[in-house]
């Protein structure tokens, strides 16, 4: 009778193994390895290349958990808002595809948006943010709402922020 909880617990452990090769396999893997990306659309390495360096002029990066280094998503945006740290928080209702990229945070405090954050579009008014944005001019459009995007970049959870998601910052932004 001792083998049957032994049997189970080599079960529990073979099917969790599984599982998490499943997920790493088709969520996890990095882009341009043919992996598909957390929405289920494809990724390619050619739209996930930092341009001019954009990601050395994030400021305080340590507060950006990367779950992937680049991603490309596509959706609808919503609201513009500009930030004193001379970011531009774009809040993008996600296509279909790519709803598995928000998470609860998204949902309490930023309407069920992504935040995709174009950085140093104005000049810093926030203290703390000033040095990031010396020497960087933004190459990035701004869109407006209701505009349909694609974006890429790195996709991340903002720790300062009760951990919602992003494409922090964004390498490329293309309407239409």
């Amino acid at each position: 009778m001792r083998a049957r909880p032994a049997v189970a617990l080599v079960t529990v452990v073979l099917v969790g193994s599984l599982a998490s090769f499943y997920l790493y396999d088709h969520f996890i893997q990095s882009p341009g390895t043919g992996s598909t990306s957390p929405g289920g659309g494809s990724t390619s390495s050619s739209s996930c290349s930092d341009p001019a360096s954009i990601s050395s002029h994030v400021y305080h990066p340590y507060r950006l958990q990367i779950v992937k280094p680049c991603i490309t998503a596509s959706g609808t945006v919503d609201r513009v808002i500009h930030e004193a740290d001379g970011d531009v928080h774009v809040r993008t209702i996600l296509d279909q595809a790519y709803g598995n990229l928000t998470n609860s945070a998204n949902d309490q405090y930023q309407y069920g948006d992504l935040v995709v954050e174009i950085i140093c579009v104005t000049p810093p008014t926030q203290t703390d943010a000033i040095p990031a944005c010396q020497n960087y001019s933004n190459q990035i459009p701004v869109p407006s709402a209701g505009q349909h995007i694609t974006i890429s970049g790195p996709y991340v959870l903002d720790t300062e922020h009760y951990n919602w998601a992003e494409i922090h910052p964004v390498y490329s932004l293309v309407a239409g």
